[in-house]
C-alpha cells in the first residue's frame, strides 16, 4: 500500500509542477540577468537586472544567497504580458518551493497515516463478521 501511494503521489506532484509555476513555464520567456548591488538611501539590495525589448527591469534577490555572486549571470523567466513578474529559473526557488513542498508532503504523510491506521489492525469483531459473511462472489450466469 505504501509503495503504490508514494508512486501515485510523486507522479501527481511531478505532473502538477509545470502547470503551477508563476510565471507560467509554458507561456513565459527567459532572459539573461546580471546580479548587481543597488544602494538607495541606507538600504542595500541585491537585484538581478534584465531587459525586455529595450526596457530594463529589476528582480529583487535574497541577499544571503546572492551577496557573493555579484556580477555573475543568471537566467530570469518572466511573463510577456507583465515582464516585471519574474523569477530566477533554477530548481530551488522556481521548481521546488520550500513551503509548497512542506505542505504537500505533510498532507501526504497525514493521509497515509490515516489510511494505514484504519487498515492495519482491524477490530476482531470486524474480522469475525467478514469470515461469517456469505457474500462470496457469485458467477455471472449461475
Amino acid at each position: 500500500m505504501i509503495k503504490s501511494a508514494v508512486i501515485l503521489f510523486l507522479s501527481c506532484f511531478l505532473l502538477y509542477l509545470p502547470f503551477s509555476r508563476v510565471p507560467d513555464y509554458f507561456d513565459s520567456e527567459t532572459a539573461p540577468g546580471i546580479i548587481t548591488k543597488e544602494v538607495s538611501g541606507s538600504k542595500t539590495k541585491i537585484v538581478a537586472v534584465y531587459s525586455e525589448y529595450g526596457k530594463t527591469y529589476k528582480l529583487e534577490l535574497d541577499s544571503a544567497d546572492y551577496a557573493s555572486k555579484i556580477g555573475q549571470k543568471l537566467e530570469i523567466i518572466y511573463e510577456l504580458s507583465a515582464p516585471e513578474k519574474a523569477a530566477v529559473k533554477k530548481i530551488w526557488g522556481y521548481w521546488l518551493i520550500p513551503i509548497e513542498l512542506a505542505w504537500s508532503f505533510g498532507v501526504f504523510a497525514v493521509l497515509l497515516g490515516i489510511a494505514y491506521a484504519t487498515t492495519h489492525r482491524p477490530h476482531p469483531s470486524a474480522i469475525a463478521e467478514q469470515l461469517k459473511s456469505d457474500d462470496a462472489p457469485k458467477k455471472k450466469y449461475q
